[in-house]
């Protein structure tokens, strides 16, 4: 889509939200779900490389301290960009005929138009190596948290953490027993040592620490529940803020 080149202080998110309540009022019921819409993804606006574009500081060594970033964080949006999104086909059908939209977001007028929209099937391919790429940032829940706690996010993507609300919304009934058999069928290759870091992204005048990178996992089996907790990642991200443009992946079985 031709998007009003300029530069913007927040995350990308927020321009495809708003572009989609224009394009279908319908969508304010998507993305004000208390707890977030379990069935339902977007990314960040993607530049033709389909590269994540959004505001970030990248910490180059995983080992090193850093501190988070100080003052305004900007990024620049090209005149041509894409988003992709995930949902019900009621939800998503009003987008094939919708071509322009203006917005007003924190006082910045954002005209977009010549709006192609594509569908897209994901499949999953076959081997015993899956390799994940986090196309945006990437907030992933603790699965171990008890109600009442302090909520913390986790930063290292073993099974359980990275996919744990995809096991919520397909395995709800036996959530934790689903998690245990992610933790014994995949196991992380040696590189994810160097594979994966931190990135800070800014979000709401604040600068926060997510994942990103990318990871291989061996498979031990590729069972019906891997293979759906894998499709399902595939199709609606990984994490929390998932509506909101976060936790976005490319993965390939190979």
């Amino acid at each position: 889509m031709n998007i009003t080149p300029i530069e913007f202080n927040d995350f990308t998110g927020k321009i495809v939200k708003s572009f989609l309540i224009c394009a279908d009022e319908r969508f304010k019921k998507v993305f004000g779900e208390e707890g977030g819409y379990k069935e339902f993804h977007i990314t960040p606006l993607l530049d033709e490389e389909g590269r994540a574009i959004y505001p970030r500081k990248v910490v180059k060594c995983s080992f090193c301290k850093d501190k988070k970033p100080k003052g305004e964080g900007r990024v620049r949006i090209p005149d041509v960009a894409y988003f992709e999104v995930s949902g019900k086909k009621e939800w998503l059908t009003s987008l094939f005929s919708y071509t322009s939209c203006s917005l007003s977001i924190k006082g910045i007028k954002i005209d977009i138009e010549s709006v192609e929209v594509e569908e897209e099937e994901i499949e999953l391919g076959d081997g015993d190596g899956i390799f994940i790429k986090f196309r945006g940032p990437a907030v992933l829940r603790d699965p171990w948290h008890r109600p009442g706690g302090e909520l913390r996010s986790r930063f290292l993507p073993s099974p359980s953490h990275l996919f744990s609300t995809n096991v919520y919304s397909l395995f709800r009934e036996k959530y934790f027993e689903v998690l245990m058999e992610l933790e014994k069928a995949l196991v992380e290759d040696h590189s994810a040592l160097n594979s994966l870091g931190k990135v800070w992204y800014y979000y709401g005048g604040k600068w926060l620490p997510a994942l990103s990178g990318s990871i291989i996992f061996w498979l031990r089996e590729m069972n019906d529940i891997v293979k759906h907790t894998l499709l399902h990642a595939s199709y609606f991200g990984v994490g929390s803020g998932r509506a909101a443009g976060f936790g976005d992946i490319v993965l390939n079985v190979f």
